[in-house]
């Protein structure tokens, strides 16, 4: 919600908040539930894997983190059309660490194909 503008200002988020007051069961309104205006002003929410709770029988943390870089990775590779620096850069990574990242997670044939793609 803090990365809408809110052109039509507090009015606009008042309305938000109210239909989905009545709209969304329980006491807890998930991304998936806010209009699609809102999320797709939002890279964040793009990104992140929606987790609002722990199942009884766990979760794969290291799954999640891993799915989550691959993503990450991936898109920062993409808009730099394979430039390993500037992509490292985008992360705020060494590029040492986002090479050594790309071998491990074996994005590296992605890398040659992003790099075909784009020249």
């Amino acid at each position: 919600l803090r990365a809408y503008d809110w052109p039509g200002n507090v009015r606009e988020l008042e309305n938000l908040i109210e239909r989905l007051a009545v709209l969304c069961d329980g006491h807890t309104v998930s991304v998936n539930e806010l209009p699609d205006y809102i999320r797709a002003n939002n890279a964040a929410t793009n990104l992140t894997p929606e987790v609002s709770s722990i199942p009884d029988e766990g979760i794969d943390f290291n799954s999640l983190v891993n799915e989550f870089e691959v993503k990450l990775i991936s898109l920062a590779l993409e808009k730099t059309k394979g430039n390993k620096k500037a992509a490292a850069k985008l992360l705020n990574l060494n590029r040492t660490t986002l090479v050594e990242k790309i071998k491990k997670k074996g994005l590296a044939a992605a890398v040659e194909i992003i790099k075909t793609k784009n020249s």
